[in-house]
C-alpha cells in the first residue's frame, strides 16, 4: 500500500514539473519544439535522454520551445536530460519570442545526482541556407558524441565539460559552414546571428544528495540569441 501511495506521489509531481515548467512560458507545444523529459524513480539506476533538433522557418513567428526537464524520486540514483536546438531563421518574422528552459528537481531523493541543461541557438539567415559538406558531417560527429555520452555514465560536471565542448564546436559549424541556397559562388559565406554570435551560458551547480525534496530554480532564456541553460541539481 505504501509503494502504491509513493508511486502516485511520484506522478503527481511529475505531472506538476510539467504543467509549470513547460507550458508557463508558451501556450503550447508545437510540433518543432524539442521537448526533452527524463523520469527516474528506480533506485540505482541511470538515465539520460537528450535531443538534437534543427528549425528552418520560413513563417512570420518564431516561437520554438526548447526545453530540459530531469525529475529524480530515487536512492543512489542519475537522472540526466539534454536538450540542443538550432533555429534558423529564414524570412523576415515579425515575432521572435523563442523559450530556453531546464529544470532539474529532486524529490525524495537520497545521494541522487540530477541534471538538466537546454542549448538553444537562433539565428537570422537573411533567406534559405544550408549546411556544406564539412558543416553536416561534424553535425552528425556531435551527434554521434551525444549518443556516446548518454551511454558514458560520467558524473554531471563531467557531462557539463563535454556538453561546454560540443556547444563551442556547434556555434563554431553555425559560424562557417553556413552558406546561401541555390548559389555556390557563395560558398563559405556565413549569415550574420540574429542579435550575438557568442552563446551566452548559465550553469546553477548544486548538490542535494540526502535532501527530502529540494527543487532546483528553473533557468532559461527568451531572448533570440544562442542561449544555453543548464539546471544541475
Amino acid at each position: 500500500m505504501m509503494r502504491l501511495l509513493r508511486s502516485r506521489s511520484r506522478r503527481a509531481l511529475v505531472a506538476v514539473v510539467l504543467a509549470l515548467g513547460l507550458t508557463a512560458s508558451s501556450s503550447g507545444i508545437a510540433a518543432a519544439d524539442d521537448i526533452v523529459v527524463a523520469i527516474n524513480t528506480k533506485d540505482g539506476s541511470s538515465i539520460f535522454k537528450f535531443g538534437f533538433h534543427i528549425s528552418r522557418v520560413m513563417g512570420d513567428v518564431v516561437d520554438q520551445t526548447n526545453a530540459a526537464v530531469a525529475v529524480s524520486s530515487c536512492a543512489d540514483c542519475q537522472t540526466v536530460a539534454v536538450a540542443i536546438e538550432v533555429v534558423l531563421i529564414m524570412s523576415d518574422a515579425s515575432v521572435i519570442t523563442p523559450t530556453n528552459e531546464a529544470i532539474a528537481l529532486n524529490y525524495q531523493c537520497t545521494a541522487c545526482e540530477t541534471l538538466a541543461s537546454a542549448l538553444q541557438f537562433v539565428l537570422s539567415t537573411g533567406g534559405p541556407v544550408h549546411f556544406t559538406a564539412d558543416g553536416n558531417k561534424e553535425i552528425a560527429d556531435i551527434r554521434k558524441e551525444l549518443h556516446d555520452l548518454a551511454h558514458s555514465n560520467l558524473p554531471p560536471d563531467e557531462i557539463l565539460q563535454k556538453l561546454d565542448g560540443l556547444k563551442q564546436r556547434l556555434a563554431q559549424v553555425l559560424s562557417t559552414q553556413l552558406v546561401p541556397a541555390g548559389n555556390p559562388k557563395n560558398a563559405g559565406l556565413s549569415p550574420a546571428p540574429f542579435e550575438s554570435p557568442s552563446p551566452s551560458p548559465s550553469a546553477v551547480p548544486s548538490g542535494s544528495p540526502s535532501a527530502p525534496e529540494s527543487p532546483a530554480s528553473p533557468s532559461g532564456s527568451s531572448t533570440p540569441e544562442p542561449s544555453p541553460s543548464s539546471s544541475p541539481s
